[in-house]
């Protein structure tokens, strides 16, 4: 008798610490759930199947189901749902842009903007992936959002638009190879330009004026050189110069002299009558008679000829590009300025 109550007592032992059979086929599943039934937790699907909970599929933001190894895009980013042995998980795999998946960190472009697939860092907050713009494409270089780069009719900027977009924009002009912001004032050469906006989107160098010993001048402004005097003109866009006068210093001040007008320069009684005249593009100041003023009375004398002035002859004579007054005393007065080639006027 007592050997059988310990053997009693050893077999209730050995059935404490035994692990339980799994139940049977067609008997349900541990939690109590039949064969057959779908469990869900959260946005994950199991099936009590042969005994066993296994993977099913997930559900998707509209409530759709998705099986094992499907994929659900939403506006952001794909979703994948994905069975490891008996786990499951529906977690996103990439973003989603004009229907091409790119995995988180991929940088790609779509031809007119490059983006980066970036995950979200705050945990469960959404979008989970997203592709987040960088900036513009063009002729295939990348131009990040805020960057300039130059073309040869002006200054883009990359800029942002609605909607996650970006796209170059003009925001300046380029004159031989160098840059200028819109409302800039730059000089190239003898012009000077204003970069002006043209409209919304657009900008041009416009000319402006002339550039004249480093000052600028607008239309119809005068300058002088080397005598002669200039006018500004700006004309359909064009930029140009054209021949007014001769400068004329009189008691230290400058007059302008129109050209074919005359005047009168010297010291009594040896004075020259001076005209400005057109010569090719430019003006030139040349003496074209003498005047012998005395006594009241003023004796106007050509080039090459003399007149008698109180017993004297006096000449004009030609000395290279200008006029000399001579005076011929006594007797011989006549033959004298005729022996210097005069004649009588």
């Amino acid at each position: 008798m007592q050997i059988l109550s310990i053997a009693l007592c050893l077999m209730a032992a050995s059935m404490a610490f035994a692990k339980p059979a799994d139940p049977a086929p067609g008997s349900g599943c541990p939690g109590g759930y039949a064969e057959g039934a779908e469990i869900e937790r959260g946005r994950l699907v199991y099936v009590c199947q042969g005994g066993r909970v296994v993977p099913k599929g997930c559900i998707a933001e509209d409530l759709s189901r998705i099986s094992v190894g499907g994929n659900y895009d939403n506006k952001n980013y794909r979703r994948k749902c994905v069975a490891n042995g008996d786990d499951l998980t529906f977690e996103p795999s990439g973003c989603i842009r004009n229907g091409q998946e790119h995995k988180a960190g991929e940088t790609f472009e779509d031809g007119n903007n490059f983006y980066v697939c970036q995950a979200n860092t705050a945990a469960g907050a959404e979008p989970a992936l997203q592709a987040q713009n960088q900036g513009c494409v063009d002729s295939g270089k990348r131009v990040n959002k805020k960057e300039k780069v130059s073309k040869d009719d002006g200054v883009y900027e990359c800029q942002e638009t609605v909607n996650d977009g970006s796209k170059l924009v003009l925001v300046g002009c380029v004159k031989d190879g160098k840059q200028y912001g819109a409302g800039d004032a730059f000089e190239v050469g003898k012009t000077w330009f204003n970069c002006t906006r043209t409209g919304r989107e657009k900008v041009a160098a416009k000319p402006a004026g002339c550039v004249n010993n480093g000052k600028r001048l607008n239309d119809g402004d005068r300058f002088f050189e080397n005598d002669v005097i200039y006018e500004c003109t700006v004309e359909n866009g064009n930029i140009g110069t054209r021949t007014v006068g001769c400068a004329q210093t009189d008691g230290g001040s400058m007059v302008e002299r129109r050209l074919g007008c005359t005047w009168v320069e010297g010291q009594e009684p040896f004075q020259y009558e001076w005209t400005c005249r057109a010569d090719g593009e430019k003006a030139v100041k040349e003496q074209v008679r003498c005047n012998y003023k005395v006594g009241g009375g003023v004796y106007n004398i050509d080039p090459g000829c003399y007149r008698l002035v109180e017993k004297a002859a006096v000449g004009c004579i030609k000395d290279g590009k200008n006029l000399k007054l001579q005076s011929f005393q006594g007797d011989n007065a006549e033959q004298s300025a005729s022996g210097a080639g005069l004649h009588a006027c």
